[in-house]
């Protein structure tokens, strides 16, 4: 990722406040929409308008993994599964190898015509419907895409809709105790 956008989402990110988000977050779910949509916005009007597809993208798929962090979602980032590259694996490779029909993939599609992450994912989990593919524009892959035009699947969603995922087929989140 370019630095200056690595600079660019955490600025932002602090403008917020890192704690609040987190605090939030844990304590309400739900609140991850709100906090993607403010992250994104912020960003997006700080990049202003010559931001591409392959920066938008970029931009989404940093803001899943901060998100996916501060929610406290299990996740692997950036995984090799059988020669597959994958962007993000929930829970976790194991769960995906074991157990598929209980894993999700997300593949990050930063240009239209990126259609080989998908076959990778296609090519490691066998549920269609637990690959899911994130992008700056709607790509037509063939499965659940999360992206910032209007419509269906809007990004803000996507931690809602991992949460609901997990929930649904009972994989257990990290939990932490907080002091009272």
């Amino acid at each position: 990722m370019p630095e200056d956008l690595v600079d660019i989402l955490y600025s932002c990110i602090d403008e917020i406040g890192r704690e609040k988000i987190r605090i939030d977050i844990t304590s309400d779910i739900a609140a991850s929409k709100k906090y993607c949509k403010e992250i994104i916005a912020k960003c997006a009007s700080k990049l202003g308008s010559d931001a591409d597809d392959e920066t938008l993208g970029t931009l989404c798929e940093a803001t899943l993994h901060f998100m996916l962090t501060v929610s406290l979602l299990p996740s692997e980032r950036k995984v090799n599964v059988r020669g597959a590259d994958l962007d993000v694996v929930i829970p976790s490779q194991k769960m995906l190898d074991r157990q598929p029909e209980k894993a999700l993939v997300i593949q990050v599609i930063k240009q239209g015509g990126d259609t080989a992450k998908v076959k990778h994912a296609e090519s490691v989990q066998p549920h269609r419907n637990n690959i899911w593919t994130v992008s700056a524009k709607p790509v037509k892959a063939g499965h659940k895409n999360y992206h910032l035009g209007p419509g269906n699947f809007s990004y803000p969603e996507i931690i809602l809709d991992i949460n609901t995922f997990l929930v649904d087929r009972g994989v257990k989140g990290l939990k932490l105790l907080h002091g009272q």
